[in-house]
């Protein structure tokens, strides 16, 4: 008897340990395109462009309800200075069954993050509203951005 309780107490120590261990993805290049007007600067110039994401590599971390990313620069461009990455953490995330997704917003950007469990992916919504300015790079645009992942080992993850 106190054996069978022994064990169920291993068991459920060791479930709980294994519980709160965070969950570590690390994603291929991201694909998007993005929103710019035209040579003309009117809203019915609008068109998607491609974007470079050659050198972007964004990591995920879920824990709870604890939504973290890594979006940036992780490889220095050719000709160009050396990486540059963001990490944002989201302490309240809202999570679904599905997914787990939070948003990020400043003066001028508005951003949804938002993970798959299911196909393990990231997607990336960005929304900036441009200044008062002639500039058409500071005109209004929308990006959406994919990324495939892969969950790391417990191990690998470790420093």
């Amino acid at each position: 008897m106190w054996r069978s309780v022994g064990c169920l107490l291993l068991f459920l120590a060791a479930t709980s340990a294994a519980v709160a261990e965070p969950s570590r993805f690390t994603c291929d290049t991201p694909r998007g395109k993005r929103v710019e007007l035209g040579p003309s600067g009117k809203g019915g110039d609008a068109q998607w462009i491609d974007d470079d994401l050659d050198t972007v590599r964004p990591a995920v971390v879920i824990d709870g309800d604890t939504f973290t990313v890594t979006w940036g620069t992780s490889v220095a461009a050719e000709g160009k200075g050396g990486a540059k990455l963001t990490t944002y953490v989201f302490a309240a995330a809202r999570r679904t069954a599905a997914s787990i997704f939070a948003t990020r917003t400043d003066d001028t950007t508005a951003e949804i993050f938002r993970f798959y469990f299911g196909d393990k992916s990231l997607y990336k919504l960005t929304s900036r509203l441009g200044g008062p300015s002639a500039d058409t790079k500071a005109a209004p645009f929308v990006a959406t951005y994919l990324a495939t992942c892969r969950q790391q080992s417990p191990a690998a993850a470790k420093p």
